[in-house]
């Protein structure tokens, strides 16, 4: 449960309570209907009250977040040692490891990221009702992986996504090298699935929009070091936009060629977080360790 508390001043003073809450608390239309129908989910003075009430100064307004009414029953818990950059009462931010699944999908059900860390906040005694993974990263892709603790995190978080408050960095090793012209630069190209593939994706007219900015950061002859920034969160975005650009990603078992150097796996890394701490609105940057393929 998440707990939200505010003071009325002067300045609501007759306000309807439904408006202050958006004002001065930023909740969404959505969870103001969703707090009604919580036992005590909006209270003014200790009392459950409606969002018709007019505020008077002095007023002390308190919201509860509660998820216990939506526990998602096929989430079993694994106990696994989590290795933890950042975690406050909202966030939680682990470094994922090459290799691993973010959520249970086809035959893995029990081994993902997600089951451990319900296994975590279970043992911690927090309510593990719903795990939600802010972005999600694929199997093969390494670094900064963000789950929020409750539904009014991930809420504020879809809206900092939305502002481009919300981003990611990655770091990629890419096949060749860039023209000096192009060392910088920004791909603009939709995206959408290949028709008659489960998996793959391709740069296409008839796709969503999709914008993926970049830096070359070195080069050695064979292959880039880049760093991207990506505004959408299309799938394999980043593979789909290099390859697109001539220059696919080491190790990339579906977009690259691997003609000049080979790697064991792909090389992307989601290097840095930036975002707002959704309650707070403290500014954080958290990153990931580089592997030694970065370095």
């Amino acid at each position: 449960m998440r707990i939200l508390e505010y003071c009325a001043d002067r300045a609501d003073e007759g306000i309807r309570l439904e408006l202050v809450l958006k004002r001065r608390l930023q909740l969404t239309d959505r969870q103001i209907r969703q707090l009604k129908y919580l036992p005590m989910g909006i209270t003014v003075n200790s009392m459950q009250q409606r969002t018709t009430y007019c505020v008077r100064c002095g007023d002390r307004i308190r919201i509860a977040f509660s998820d216990r009414k939506r526990r998602v029953g096929h989430l079993l818990p694994a106990e696994k040692a989590l290795r933890i950059l950042y975690e406050d009462e909202d966030l939680l931010v682990i470094d994922k490891m090459a290799g691993e699944i973010c959520h249970p999908a086809h035959g893995h059900y029990q081994d993902t990221l997600a089951n451990q860390v319900a296994a975590y906040l279970e043992k911690k005694d927090e309510d593990p009702a719903l795990i939600r993974c802010i972005g999600r990263l694929d199997k093969d892709t390494s670094g900064t992986l963000l789950f929020a603790k409750n539904q009014l995190a991930a809420g504020r978080l879809a809206v900092q996504r939305e502002e481009g408050i919300f981003y990611k960095e990655y770091l990629a090793l890419a096949n060749g090298v860039f023209a000096p012209e192009a060392y910088r630069g920004e791909i603009r190209l939709p995206i959408g699935p290949v028709p008659g593939s489960l998996m793959k994706m391709q740069t296409t007219p008839e796709g969503k929009p999709a914008v993926t900015n970049y830096q070359v950061l070195c080069s050695d002859g064979r292959y880039s070091l880049i760093l991207c920034r990506i505004r959408t969160g299309r799938t394999h975005q980043i593979r789909v936009h290099m390859a697109a650009v001539g220059h696919p990603l080491l190790g990339d078992p579906i977009y690259g060629n691997d003609t000049v150097v080979s790697s064991s796996r792909t090389a992307l890394h989601a290097w840095r977080l930036s975002l707002q701490q959704p309650v707070t609105g403290e500014q954080l940057s958290i990153e990931s360790f580089r592997p030694a393929m970065f370095s």
